[in-house]
């Protein structure tokens, strides 16, 4: 990180502490982007960071508060900022992006035993946390689209889980398995032209009023299978 200035490093017990100070100075304030140079006061904040030769990294940034110098401005203190750690974060963005990742593809207790294996360890309530925050990519219209049922809890509740069949990703979940979701959402893309789906009578009157035009493949494949197996059967009995 080419911002802080290095003071001290320490290395004991298998932990890197690297002490540092962000060198401007002068910062912005985030409301008005008038710069100041009144320091106010001086705290250190603790940030964890990727690991050093297989030790753990720990940074102490001592960072500093600002007075605000505009008269006109809400803002009257403000801490200095640094583009290479979030706000109000204890860690840098590097740690936060491998977190992200497997916050997305492991589950909360998987994802925290694998960043103990990389020395960055946080809880699973973190990981998940953090797979919540995460923002949603943009819906693109869908031409091939997927349509099941899931359990909130079995026997209790049910949601409906939409997939992109070209890409087999979720694209979309659904907070019941009522036919009127399913027709809200498909009137917000009506460019589906086929549709894989159960036999739910919720879901077929649903697509049926919205996207008349769709096909279903597994229709074919199912009257296909059957006249296979109705001839498997009279071949059976004539050999017999």
């Amino acid at each position: 990180m080419p911002g802080p200035i290095v003071n001290n490093i320490d290395c004991s017990h298998s932990l890197f502490k690297i002490y540092a100070t962000i060198k401007a100075k002068r910062a912005k304030c985030p409301v008005c982007e008038k710069h100041s140079n009144k320091i106010h006061d001086r705290y250190t904040r603790t940030i964890s960071d990727l690991p050093v030769f297989q030790n753990k990294t720990t940074i102490f940034l001592k960072t500093r508060k600002f007075k605000c110098q505009n008269p006109q401005c809400d803002r009257k203190v403000f801490s200095e900022r640094t583009p290479y750690i979030l706000r109000y974060s204890r860690r840098t963005r590097r740690v936060s992006r491998i977190l992200d990742s497997l916050s997305i593809e492991l589950t909360g207790k998987m994802g925290s035993t694998l960043s103990e294996q990389l020395l960055i360890s946080v809880s699973k309530s973190t990981i998940a946390r953090m797979a919540h925050e995460q923002q949603l990519p943009q819906i693109a219209q869908p031409k091939v689209l997927g349509v099941d049922d899931f359990a909130y809890r079995k026997g209790i509740s049910y949601g409906t889980v939409l997939v992109d069949m070209e890409t087999s990703r979720p694209i979309d979940i659904l907070p019941s398995r009522e036919g009127k979701e399913l027709k809200k959402w498909l009137s917000k893309y009506p460019g589906v032209k086929i549709v894989t789906r159960d036999r739910a009578s919720s879901y077929s009157s649903a697509i049926d009023e919205v996207c008349p035009t769709y096909r279903m493949p597994w229709t074919g494949i199912s009257k296909v299978w059957t006249q296979k197996s109705k001839s498997s059967s009279r071949i059976k009995a004539m050999n017999f």
